[in-house]
């Protein structure tokens, strides 16, 4: 395992962060360019941001609708008792669920919000009644769905 150099974001990291993120495909040499580096050193400050864990992984953003995931729900989850073994078993129920993309443990109540995606409706429906609704120790889910999304992003503020 190569020596991490520093956790340390200097400008110079928080400029290769701020471009990756926007394109994690970008070359390196188009990289080393935006950010004032050679291609050599830019490629060592990736690499060193990389095995420092401040990059955890490259993605692909895909289309919702073309990839038949276009319909959003936002479910509230509120457990029947909130004790550590049933908060341990309703988030092992859910890790796998593929449709749900999101899931958070909230301070008060509801205990979870989970963000679903489905093709439709009836897909959601049969989810719900299927997935959801079967979940350990669910007391009650509330569904919610958003008209529009208004702002969507994965880039963080560096």
């Amino acid at each position: 395992m190569p020596i991490v150099e520093s956790t340390v974001m200097d400008e110079i990291d928080r400029a290769i962060l701020n471009q990756l993120q926007a394109n994690g495909r970008i070359p390196n040499n188009e990289l080393a360019a935006i950010v004032g580096l050679s291609p050599s050193s830019c490629l060592r400050r990736v690499r060193n941001l990389e095995t420092s864990g401040l990059i955890t992984g490259y993605v692909a953003l895909l289309d919702r609708d073309a990839v038949g995931s276009g319909y959003e729900a936002l479910v509230w989850v509120t457990l029947s008792e909130v004790t550590r073994s049933t908060m341990l078993e309703f988030e092992a129920a859910i890790a796998n669920a593929a449709n749900i993309t999101e899931a958070s443990r909230m301070m008060g109540q509801p205990d979870y919000l989970l963000r679903i995606v489905a093709a439709d409706a009836p897909a959601f429906e049969a989810l719900y009644m299927d997935v959801l609704a079967t979940l350990p120790h669910v007391q009650k889910l509330t569904s919610q769905l958003a008209m529009k999304v208004v702002k969507r992003s994965t880039e963080l503020p560096l």
